[in-house]
């Protein structure tokens, strides 16, 4: 192989790791964009042009109930539970604190920390938390939802009902 031969070599080994590297680079950013989707943070300033209609209401329940079959997994299904319900999130964990499932990545510490509370009969302790008691399989399954406002009794039933057949489906 003469000089030639092995520049061109090197040019296209350096081409194939530069390649290599900002695939990885763009797939990294996606990564992180999507959790930061997920955390929940508010979004982007509105502008005069694209304001909303206030005179609707802001979180509209789904018209058709919640199959816990038709979805694809326990995250999914909570996801559409937190939704019919306007909830920044919702987390399912074990009266001892371990965590079922929730749709906030790395939930384990609220698992643990709200079935704590939950086992003492603090129910109401943090303002934007409401903590649920499902019964399942003789077990007590701690609830841990966030809403915007306190839910109503009527609310709660509803939501306890949701978590149940969830739980039924996928536990």
């Amino acid at each position: 192989m003469d000089s030639t031969g092995i520049t061109q070599f090197f040019l296209i080994l350096l081409t194939i790791i530069t390649v290599a590297g900002f695939t990885g680079i763009t797939y990294y950013l996606a990564e992180i964009s999507r959790a930061i989707n997920r955390q929940g943070f508010p979004p982007t300033p509105i502008t005069p042009e694209e304001a909303p209609d206030l005179s609707e209401p802001v979180c509209a329940p789904p018209e058709k109930p919640i199959e816990p079959a038709k979805m694809g997994s326990l995250e999914e299904t909570l996801d559409a539970i937190s939704k019919r319900y306007c909830l920044a999130s919702l987390t399912l964990a074990t009266a001892d604190g371990l965590l079922i499932g929730s749709t906030r990545p790395g939930s384990e510490g609220e698992a643990a920390r709200y079935s704590h509370l939950y086992s003492q009969g603090r129910l109401h302790e943090e303002e934007g938390v409401e903590l649920l008691g499902v019964s399942y399989r003789g077990e007590t399954v701690v609830g841990i939802a966030h809403p915007p406002e306190q839910l109503s009794s009527e609310q709660t039933n509803a939501l306890e009902q949701d978590i149940r057949e969830t739980l039924q489906h996928w536990v």
